[in-house]
């Protein structure tokens, strides 16, 4: 926000030599705070891969694992790189990225840019989510356009609207104020939405791609036309699980959220809000299953679809837990990937078709 429109969108040395500054500065600044909040603490990006595997953790019991954080400093950035050329045109050189989006009506761009309604859901953003000893601990999602972000943690999800990017109470912006004054976020049931079985099957997923709707079709969650359910073929990562959410009861409603063998930073932020959220009862909301094919496809060397022993799912039922341990494996370990659905935990109608097709639920593994 700080940042001109033109150093935004210029390209520097930093990482693989042609990130853009929309990249470098969240990136930058994340691993500086977070570094010096614990050194030992290990953050994993797609630029830090290298530093991270000289202190990965060698012992696969949780219990002597360090602090670990999973970051994607800017999802979306073609599409945040599209935005901030519309809304700096003639004027890159010398105003905020800030203050030109103050200037503009944020959403209706973004919404136009990308073709994706809501912006609060679509828009870019920054996630960071934290795990510990084996167990997720929190997740945390700012969206850059709609100057929102969303905590997921043990007392459940919250939604805060942030004030002017230069007001510098931000800065000292803690949990307990998000929690104070933001609103607790509700993952509605499929039976307090209403609903009819063509709306339990709509789903969003990322096709994007080549490999990923090989991938998709192999697992034979739709087998009958499944486009005709399909919302969105190229969603945001980490908030795409926000679709499962009060925030998109105004439109098209989406009841399954899938992860089609993507990198780990896109869908590991989902874990905490399936871990935390409640609906609107109060009770769990969302169930995870992960799926894994008989030929699973690879992209870049990498397993879109993990088997039980590739899996960072492990333990027994009564004492599941994430080995981060098995990550050491790569050299790239934030080109892991997994083939993870999340679905609203009433949603009867797919989650037979998950159990009828053997996916193993990982609910209650992290």
């Amino acid at each position: 926000m700080e940042a001109t429109a033109a150093e935004a969108l210029s390209k520097g040395p930093y990482g693989k030599g042609d990130t853009l500054g929309l990249d470098a500065i969240p990136e930058i600044t994340i691993t500086g705070r977070l570094s010096d909040y614990d050194r030992n603490a290990i953050i994993i990006t797609e630029e830090l891969d290298e530093q991270a595997r000289r202190k990965w953790p060698t012992d696969s019991d949780p219990s002597r694992q360090p602090l670990m954080f999973f970051s994607d400093p800017t999802d979306r950035s073609i599409e945040l790189e599209k935005y901030i050329k519309e809304i700096s045109k003639g004027n890159q050189m010398m105003s905020k990225v800030g203050a030109l989006m103050a200037n503009c009506d944020q959403a209706a761009v973004w919404e136009s840019i990308s073709k994706e309604r809501p912006a609060v859901i679509t828009g870019s953003t920054t996630s960071i989510t934290c795990a510990r000893k084996g167990q997720v601990v929190f997740s945390v999602i700012f969206n850059h356009v709609t100057g929102t972000i969303v905590v997921a943690c043990n007392i459940g999800v919250y939604f805060l609207s942030l004030k002017d990017f230069t007001d510098p109470t931000n800065e000292a912006l803690t949990f307990s104020d998000i929690a104070k004054n933001g609103k607790r976020l509700v993952f509605p049931s499929v039976h307090e939405r209403g609903f009819s079985l063509d709306d339990c099957r709509r789903f969003v997923t990322f096709f994007g791609k080549k490999g990923y709707r090989e991938n998709f079709n192999d697992s034979k969650l739709f087998i009958d036309s499944p486009d005709r359910f399909l919302h969105h073929g190229t969603p945001p990562g980490p908030p795409r699980i926000l679709y499962l959410s009060e925030l998109q009861r105004d439109y098209e409603p989406v009841w399954v959220v899938i992860s089609n063998g993507e990198k780990i930073a896109e869908w590991f932020p989902w874990l905490a809000f399936v871990k935390f959220a409640k609906d609107e009862n109060g009770g769990q909301a969302l169930c995870a299953f992960e799926v894994n094919l008989e030929r699973p496809w690879t992209k870049y060397g990498m397993l879109m679809s993990t088997s039980p022993a590739y899996s960072l799912f492990c333990g027994e039922p009564d004492n599941m837990y994430i080995d981060i341990s098995r990550l050491r494996a790569y050299s790239r370990p934030s080109q892991f990937r997994c083939m993870l659905v999340v679905v609203l935990h009433d949603n009867e109608r797919v989650i037979h078709v998950l159990r009828q097709h053997g996916y193993r639920e990982v609910t209650r593994s992290f």
